[in-house]
C-alpha cells in the first residue's frame, strides 16, 4: 500500500471512532445543566462562526451590505421567528444597500 492511501485509511478510522464513541459511552445524562446548555448552543456558534467571515467578505466593495443583511436577518428573526422571512430580508437588505448606498 502507498504511503497516501495508508493516510487516508488512518483519517478515516479516527474520524469513525470520534463518531462511533458517543453512541458507545451514553454520557448524556450524566453531564451538569450548565454543560448542557452549554451545548446546546454549540451548532448555532459554529453556524456563526462558518457564515460571519464570509457574509463580511462576500461583498469587499462594501462591507457593509452583509452587516446590513446580518441586522435585518436577525431583527426579522427576532421579530417573527421562523426561517424565510428572515432570508428574504436579508437579500433585500444587502440588494438596497448595494444599490443606493455604494461605497
Amino acid at each position: 500500500m502507498s504511503d497516501l492511501l495508508l493516510i487516508i485509511l488512518a483519517c478515516a478510522a479516527v474520524n469513525y471512532l470520534l463518531r462511533v464513541v458517543p453512541f458507545i459511552i451514553p454520557i448524556g445524562d450524566k453531564l451538569p445543566p450548565y454543560v448542557k446548555r452549554f451545548l446546546d448552543y454549540m451548532p448555532v456558534a459554529a453556524l456563526g462562526a462558518l457564515i460571519l467571515p464570509g457574509i463580511i467578505t462576500s461583498f469587499p466593495d462594501n462591507p457593509a451590505a452583509g452587516i446590513a443583511g446580518i441586522a435585518a436577518a436577525g431583527l426579522t428573526s427576532w421579530l417573527t421567528g421562523g426561517l424565510i422571512l428572515p432570508v428574504f430580508a436579508s437579500i433585500g437588505t444587502a440588494w438596497i444597500v448595494l444599490q443606493y448606498f455604494p461605497i
